[in-house]
């Protein structure tokens, strides 16, 4: 698969199996993360937590739940694995544009290793300044001064990803200035 391919064939998934998502998958969407672009080369101000199993990943469900005061719900929607981007700047935009950059190329590479992926920010915003956020850091070992900032949540589905022959999007105008 080529990268328009795997652009092509990228979708969101909310339908993971309980199949687990192997050591050697996740060390290479992680290691696409780290070729990111990064803003003025500040990849000190960012740091990765790989919840790699789903025992890890129900931890953070779990948290989620409690959070929102939904016990059934399932943010990752059952993720083999669940790749955490956090950030020492988390109120300047850039931060939130570098943990992007990280989580799109986690996402294709992802599609790449035919597993299916999900960008997954709200559920981690959403503990920010809440009892759960000490939870989610200690859950994470996070490093004093890194907040989370959005994620990867990847696995396996029943889902075949083939390359779509035209975007989902139709509706954004584009403009070409010569």
């Amino acid at each position: 698969m080529n990268t328009f391919e795997a652009i092509a064939a990228r979708v969101s998934v909310r339908d993971f199996s309980d199949a687990p998502v192997e050591r050697e998958k996740l060390e290479q969407i992680v290691q696409a993360a780290l070729f990111a672009p990064v803003g003025m080369k500040r990849y000190d101000s960012l740091h990765l937590s790989v919840l790699s199993t789903h025992a890890a990943v129900a931890k953070f469900t779990a948290l989620a739940r409690e959070q929102c005061g939904d016990p059934a719900a399932d943010p990752v929607h059952n993720a083999g694995a669940l790749i955490i981007v956090s950030g020492k700047r988390p109120d300047e935009h850039t931060e939130y544009a570098n943990a992007g950059c990280m989580i799109e190329n986690m996402l294709l590479a992802a599609t790449e290793l035919e597993l299916g992926s999900l960008y997954v920010q709200g559920a981690v915003r959403a503990m920010r300044g809440t009892a759960q956020e000490a939870k989610l850091r200690a859950l994470l070992n996070l490093p004093e001064g890194f907040t989370p900032i959005g994620s990867a949540a990847v696995g396996y589905c029943s889902e075949q990803l083939s390359p779509r022959t035209a975007p989902k999007n139709d509706v954004t105008k584009v403009d070409y200035i010569d």
